[in-house]
């Protein structure tokens, strides 16, 4: 039964980075229906299992955090987008402890991380299919197109996959396996190739850590791969560019434009007028989601920080930092390899989610699991070290 539960687990991951694409009535997402069958299947393994693994830190502080988001329904100015907010929270919580009790092996984890690029697949693909017949994001937005729900949302799901993708295909744990190798190294150009049609001008800075990542990483593979891989992959964004729309590449063109102006797309204007709802209420905030009722701003934020500011206030705001204090600390507390992953990941999801409010996308709060979980085989092979060679 647990094996069942794990395989539906995989399922669920793989559906995340295109959930939006396909909607069943009633359930809003494709994830949400895997979620609920994976969910039923796991609670039955417990049940016979009848153990769970044990929590940490980081699970104790995200209760703590999706507790809260649960309480300011007394006080929130906006109840019923507060309370779709809380329900998302408990429904999150509910995907990582799934995961957390699941995952218990590296192969096992390296197999979550595979399914997640397997999903980004589907996201490129649809994307460009639009591009292909010529379905762009909106009539009045020409050059941009997206396969699956919002372009920049899109563009930094994409880019999370970047090193994911380089690190399964360089990696000694896929080696025996050379389609998956294959799939992982053809990801990264036609990723590239996708992140520019949304006409993200984020994605621009957010690729960066990923590109530092894979040139840190070079090394790993064998010089004859490393030179055709290369060449592969220079000649085949040569190609790509040719494809993109000359629209696309004048939007991302505008990019310093939009920076100079201290514009940012509108966002600018956003963030102040979320900080002063903030000073309105700066101790327990607005009530989480209540930033996107038309009587207070009528959108989200676009900024991570700033929305679970506004609408948690200080205490809120504090949870969630205590937990990117410990998700950053874990960072350390790994095997070289996968430190210098989650640097390039880590690193990436801060500027995505600087212009985006994801503080309760399924993407973020997967990523940190992934990390965790990575974090605690390091932590299990030293205390069998300590074990076997005990300190005089």
């Amino acid at each position: 039964m647990r094996k069942f539960a794990y395989i539906l687990s995989l399922i669920v991951i793989f559906t995340i980075p295109w959930e939006d694409a396909v909607t069943i009535a009633g359930l809003n997402s494709v994830t949400r229906y895997a979620g609920i069958i994976a969910s039923g299947v796991w609670l039955v393994s417990i049940f016979f299992r009848r153990k769970l693994r044990r929590l940490n830190a980081f699970h104790v502080l995200l209760i703590l955090f999706s507790l809260w988001n649960v309480v300011s329904l007394t006080w929130t100015i906006e109840y019923d987008y507060t309370y779709q907010q809380a329900k998302t929270y408990l429904q999150l919580f509910l995907l990582i402890l799934i995961i957390w009790d699941l995952i218990t092996t590296k192969e096992e984890l390296y197999a979550a991380m595979q399914a997640y690029i397997l999903g980004c697949y589907i996201a490129i693909i649809t994307t460009i299919i639009n591009y292909v017949i010529g379905r762009t994001i909106r009539v009045y937005d020409i050059g941009r197109y997206a396969g699956v729900g919002n372009a920049v949302e899109l563009a930094l799901t994409l880019t999370l996959g970047l090193p994911l993708a380089w690190h399964l295909a360089t990696s000694s744990q896929t080696q025996n396996n050379k389609f998956l190798r294959t799939l992982n190294f053809i990801y990264i150009p036609l990723s590239l190739f996708a992140i520019l049609l949304t006409g993200t001008r984020m994605a621009l800075f957010a690729v960066i850590p990923a590109f530092i990542y894979i040139l840190w990483t070079y090394g790993r593979i064998k010089p004859l791969i490393r030179i055709s891989s290369f060449f592969a992959l220079m000649g085949s964004m040569f190609f790509l560019e040719e494809l993109i729309p000359s629209t696309t590449l004048e939007r991302l063109g505008t990019i310093f434009n939009s920076i100079a102006s201290g514009d940012l797309g509108g966002r600018v204007i956003l963030w102040k007028e979320s900080l002063s709802i903030f000073s309105q209420s700066s101790l327990i905030g607005i009530g989480s989601g209540a930033l996107r009722s038309p009587l207070v701003l009528g959108t989200q934020a676009h900024n991570t920080f700033i929305s679970v500011l506004t609408e948690l206030g200080l205490f809120g705001f504090l949870l969630f930092l205590f937990i990117l204090i410990i998700v950053f600390r874990q960072i350390f507390l790994q095997e070289k390899d996968l430190s210098r992953l989650w640097i390039a990941i880590l690193s990436i999801w801060v500027i995505g989610v600087s212009t985006l409010t994801w503080e309760h996308r399924k993407v973020t709060w997967l990523l940190f699991t992934f990390l965790i979980i990575g974090s605690s085989f390091h932590k299990n092979n030293s205390r069998r070290l300590n074990n076997i060679y005990p300190e005089h």
